[in-house]
């Protein structure tokens, strides 16, 4: 029914195709008096056993759009009463004045003839109306509440009469429950409007059978309702009392956007699909303007499509497509080339990973299994692929046959057999190549754009899934959009507080690339730093492009924070002139530090990101957890040695000042400098004279420098005035220069003895120390820049300054003398170390330059001694030790760790290898290099920076001793092959950058060595490298890796010439150990593989295979008989002293590794 006059016209009513003159006929036997459906011959296509058809099978999962919860055609009597109850002719027509008693005698009829009910009005029976314009009823008694109504329509019926509805309510029986129902006694039958339902948002579904009401954001089925004739009659159906707002009322955009901005927002969509989601209402008021995208039609040109696959699964992960794509001729910013994808069948959700190479696939599947089961308890059963090379390799196939997973594999040269994943790369890259065209993005962005792609990708309806998205469908909850943006768009990224003064902007021009991996926030590329900067506090112009911004500069005057001159996109390697050697550019995330702050009211434009389930988190796929504010909801601070070691990865991006007019604009380092010409002051560190006659005055420079936290924070602008040393005469205004400090070495042994007697570490610092010495030669400095006090005078220092080559040592000088007043003395065999032993115990200090630790036994001592200090110097009680020289010392239960994991994580982003693979060792398996391997290097300048960091890093690290020391023998003339093993080596050390040294609490403190050679070992010259270790107890505090000075004529000989270094180094750590209060009464054992040597050294007679050897060899022989050494033999595989001399396969590397007791350090 309708509340529109309805035209008269006439419905022509066709006979059934399943008769054969008048009568039933099947088409399976040929044989009249049945159907083809009730014939017990028929044969099912599905699970293939005789008596039902393929629609009836018990065992056929039901098709996209279909329940179980409908009727299927099994009771073919009621159909046959409803056909047999009237007689039509092959063709009549009926007027639509007679359609309504037509109808209504045909449904009496049927009802009749099925035993139900003798009238259509009598009972509780309702039937579906598309005609219908509301929901209603003439029986009373069906209605639970009824109140009176002046607003309802008046309803025309199909003879063209009129009535009308003065009554509303609610029915509410056993099988129905229904609100605004019309109450209208003159109506004859009870119906349902199919319209006033599709309103309320739910689905309704008709087939031959029967339909239902569903809900289609929770799937639910309220409703259901069988066919009865031509008519369908509602079995049951309870809507809820206060019915799920369609889409449109809970999507998260309130603002109206047009069409067109959607279609950019996600990733190009096809028109079809973003009108479903427009009709879906996920999208709320959108504006309908045209579609005509040109980067649409220039990127996705289809061709001709496979035939579909008949094969589905029930159920997620049951079937699992893979595919790999690449190379690409252009390698992304992190160095990737290839990707490869992971659909799930019954989801069609997609998983991305970029790789560098096809190799990685094995662990990147182990990876992705393992999030399967953590993150859905399921186990892949069928793998589909097609027959790369790496889907056949042993290891791979072990592992996903350990797992129980079935791999299935395309024939060679059929990739449509792998049509699924095939297909989802060309979406993929159809996307991704619409990306760039539009943003006129660089090439080497494509993996941004790729995993992008796939996550908006993820969010779009699919036909194969009823409109359904693939995150939908997978996690059971609707996908947000109101975080999307346009890829490529314009966007402010606001800057960090310690990244602008108070003058400077306070965001910056970036390009917005896609959303966070494994951060809350947006991936946006900012073209000063040359980075990736991952923050929530992000503001988009949606209808700008970036690349139409290429001019646009965030300050008017340059300053050290932004460099406009700088290409907003980097130059790709095609396009630049530059060697091939040159390292590949950094792209640490500059991740926003206050994660935890609300945000400010974002524009219209930019709503606020969005609240919606998190899919789980990989390193490297296509799913960024989505973004979610909500302060009950928010994921909190992540675990410290994240934190610490990726979060303040900004400070890397800071710029130090090189000049004073660079630092004068900048009140941080203005205050700098006013704090160091203060202390100077302070100290009388000059006085202001003419300059006499004859005498000439050095110049003087600033020197600024951020000084940086354990993890890397910013603890203060540090600003030294320095004197041009370098101008200095020999005789003159100098002489004695010389100042010593504390061996690494010592370092290392204090903290092992102090672990196992368990002293506290305490550390304190000298405010400008070198101005504590006593300047003795007459030295005249000229004015520092920006000292305005009597210009025209020079300074005639009083103390020693920073810069001056005797500085170190007067300071030396002064801090000596002041110890040895409280009772200190210097070891002789490491004068920076100090022991003070009395009634009450012993301290222990070491001193470097002006950073000092404190230990010992005497607690007392120790805090009279600290308070002595600060009678004498200007001191900084830093407390326990945690920083020293760029090391990171923590401590719990089991005793000291030592690492540099700050130090390393600067390393690799000097080297840009922030976002690089990671290898299982420092060099690869029988790595031989010569000097002239390669091409030579234009600029060396790098490889010697990053080889001399190394050699630092070596002071906590053993395990790229060997290495380091290989690559650092080509300094002078370095080629493309040295720089590609150091590159491997930082690879390495980004895999490894949290280990470090342990010093064990519960270890003894006898000492032991290995020593080792490997003879005639470099290639060139065919000397043999030396490689010796030290324990004390469980703790490694002394190593070495070094060529040997002259060629060996056989590996006897090279180890005896390592036994000879070996005993050097014992000697010295006997004599620095009994300083520290450690006597050694027994001999120190080293452990030697070569039986040879050993006799040799046994042995005192001059045969013809060691005459020539030279004497000082032999104090081997003498420390020997007198008991100072032990030598013992060991077998090569516990050798602990040959990782110093060649390189490994990893696992005996890393056995060896194990074997030198390090440990993976976390900060607390």
């Amino acid at each position: 029914m309708d509340n529109t006059k309805l035209p008269q016209t006439v419905i022509a009513a066709h006979p059934s195709s399943s008769s054969k003159n008048g009568s039933k006929y099947c088409k399976n036997c040929y044989q009249q008096g049945h159907l083809l459906f009730a014939c017990p011959t028929v044969h099912c296509r599905y699970c293939h056993k005789i008596g039902h058809i393929v629609y009836n099978c018990p065992t056929r999962p039901p098709k996209p759009g279909h329940s179980r919860t409908l009727p299927r055609p099994g009771n073919p009597s009621i159909v046959a009463a409803a056909k047999e109850s009237f007689s039509a002719p092959s063709l009549s027509y009926v007027s639509v004045s007679a359609l309504r008693s037509l109808v209504f005698s045909i449904v009496k009829q049927i009802l009749s003839t099925s035993g139900k009910v003798s009238s259509a009005v009598s009972g509780n029976t309702w039937y579906f109306d598309s005609a219908c314009c509301n929901h209603m009823s003439p029986d009373s008694q069906l209605f639970s509440s009824v109140i009176p109504t002046t607003h309802a329509p008046l309803i025309q019926t199909a003879n063209g009469s009129y009535i009308s509805a003065n009554h509303t309510g609610s029915v509410s029986t056993p099988t129905l429950s229904l609100s605004d129902t019309y109450l209208i006694p003159n109506l004859t039958l009870n119906l349902i409007s199919v319209g006033q339902l599709c309103e309320l948002g739910y689905d309704l579904w008709f087939g031959s059978s029967g339909c239902r009401v569903q809900d289609p954001r929770t799937n639910q089925v309220l409703g259901t309702g069988r066919r009865v004739g031509r008519m369908f009659e509602l079995t049951s159906l309870h809507l809820p009392s206060t019915p799920t707002p369609p889409p449109s009322q809970v999507a998260h955009t309130a603002s109206v956007f047009p069409l067109s901005l959607w279609h950019l927002r996600l990733g190009h969509v096809s028109v079809q699909k973003l009108r479903s989601l427009v009709s879906s209402g996920f999208l709320g008021q959108v504006k309908h303007d045209s579609v005509d995208c040109v980067s649409c039609q220039l990127a996705k040109q289809p061709a001709l499509s496979f035939t579909n696959s008949d094969s589905s699964s029930h159920a997620s992960f049951d079937l699992i497509h893979s595919d790999i794509w690449g190379p690409s001729p252009t390698a992304t910013v992190g160095g990737s080339k290839y990707f490869v994808i992971f659909v799930d069948d019954f989801s069609r959700y997609t998983w991305i990973y970029l790789m560098h190479n096809r190799s990685e696939l094995a662990q990147i599947y182990r990876t992705f299994a393992q999030m399967i089961s953590t993150q859905f308890s399921k186990t892949i059963k069928i793998f589909r692929t097609d027959n790369a090379m790496e889907y056949r390799d042993s290891q791979f196939l072990d592992f996903i046959h350990t797992q129980g997973t079935i791999i299935q594999r395309s024939c060679a040269g059929t990739s449509q057999q792998n049509g699924r994943a095939e297909r989802k790369h060309r979406h993929i890259l159809d996307s991704v190549r619409a990306f760039l065209i539009s943003a006129s993005c660089p090439e080497r962005f494509w993996g941004e754009a790729a995993l992008t792609a796939v996550y908006t990708i993820n969010r779009l309806p699919s036909s194969a899934l009823q409109n359904v998205t693939p995150f939908e469908r997978l996690y059971g909850t609707p996908a947000s959009y109101s975080s999307l943006r346009v890829f490529g768009c314009a966007c402010f990224v606001l800057l960090q507080s310690h990244e602008h003064s108070k003058l400077e902007p306070r965001s910056r021009l970036c390009c917005f690339l896609g959303y966070g991996i494994e951060h809350k926030g947006y991936r946006c590329w900012d073209p000063i730093s040359q980075r990736l900067r991952i923050s929530r506090h992000v503001v988009f112009w949606e209808h700008t492009m970036f690349n139409s911004l290429s001019k646009f500069t965030t300050c008017s005057t340059p300053s050290f924070f932004t460099n406009p001159s700088l290409p907003l996109f980097p130059i790709s390697p095609a396009d630049s002139p530059t060697s091939p050697l040159a390292p590949p550019l950094a792209v640490d995330p500059v991740l926003d530090q206050t994660p935890d702050l609300p945000l400010a009211a974002p524009p219209a434009d930019s709503p606020a990101l969005p609240q919606e389930p998190a899919p789980p988190v990989d390193p490297v796929t296509d799913q960024p957890p989505l973004l979610p504010l909500r302060r009950s909801d928010r994921v909190r601070a992540p675990p410290a040695h994240l934190r610490d070691y990726s979060c303040f990865s900004a400070v890397l991006s800071l710029h130090e000042p090189h000049t004073y007019r660079e630092a004068c604009t900048n009140p941080l380092w203005q205050q700098a400098m006013t704090e160091e010409l203060q202390a100077l002051e302070k100290t009388h560190t000059w006085d202001l004279v003419d300059l006499p006659h004859g005498k000439s005055a050095i110049g003087c420079k600033w020197v600024y420098k951020i000084k940086t936290k354990s993890d890397g924070s910013i603890e203060r602008y540090k600003a030294r005035l320095v004197a041009k040393g370098y101008a200095q005469e020999y005789g003159i205004d100098y002489e004695e220069t010389f100042a010593p400090v504390a061996r690494i070495t010592s370092v290392r042994s204090l903290l092992a003895i102090a672990a196992v007697h368990q002293w506290p570490l305490f550390q304190m610092d000298v405010k400008n120390a070198f101005l504590n010495g006593d300047l003795t030669e007459e030295v005249y400095m000229q004015a520092p820049p920006g000292y305005s006090d009597c210009p025209d005078k020079v300074c005639l220092l009083r103390r020693a300054l920073y810069g001056l080559k005797q500085a170190p040592r007067a300071w030396f000088a002064k801090f000596s003398s002041i110890v040895h007043q409280f009772g200190f003395s210097s070891s002789s065999h490491d004068t920076a170390l100090f022991i003070r032993r009395s009634d009450k115990g012993m301290i222990l200090l070491l001193l470097y330059v002006d950073d000092m630790i404190i230990t010992g036994d005497d607690h007392s001592g120790i805090s009279d001694f600290k308070l002595f200090l600060h009678q004498q110097f200007e001191m900084k009680d830093l407390g326990h030790l945690s920083y020293f020289l760029g090391l990171e010392v923590s401590s719990d239960s089991t005793g000291y760790y030592l690492s540099q994991a700050k130090y390393a994580s600067d390393l690799l982003s000097r080297a840009g290898l922030t976002d690089t693979k990671v290898v299982s060792t420092p060099l690869e398996m029988n790595a031989r290099l010569t000097p002239l391997d390669g091409t030579p290097l234009s600029d060396a300048t790098l490889y010697r920076q990053l080889v001399g960091s190394l050699v630092y890093l070596t002071v906590t690290r053993p395990d790229i001793a060997h290495a380091v020391h290989l690559v650092s023998q080509f300094l002078s003339a370095p080629h493309s092959t040295h720089y590609a093993a150091v590159l491997h080596i930082l690879r390495y050390i980004k895999g490894t950058m949290f280990h470090g040294l342990h010093f064990s609490a519960h270890s003894t403190l006898d000492l032991c060595a290995y020593s080792d050679a490997d003879w005639a070992g470099d290639p060139t010259d065919r000397r043999s490298t030396t490689g010796f270790c030290f324990f004390l107890g469980d703790s490694l505090i002394s190593w070495r890796s070094k060529k040997q000075h002259i060629v060996s004529r056989s590996s006897t000989e090279a180890e005896y010439r390592a036994l000879a270094d070996t005993t050097s180094e014992l000697l010295a750590l006997r004599w620095l150990l009994e300083d520290m209060g450690l006597t050694h009464s027994s001999p120190t054992i080293i452990h030697c593989d070569n039986c040879s040597a050993i006799q040799i050294a046994h042995n005192d007679v001059f045969h013809e295979r060691t005459k020539h050897i030279e004497i000082d060899c032999h104090l081997v022989r003498h420390h020997l008989s007198v008991g100072i050494l032990r030598l013992l033999p060991v077998s090569s595989s516990d050798q602990t002293a040959d990782i110093f001399t060649k390189t490994f396969p990893p696992g005996r590397f890393h056995d060896l590794v194990s074997k030198l007791k390090m440990a993976s350090v976390r900060p607390p």
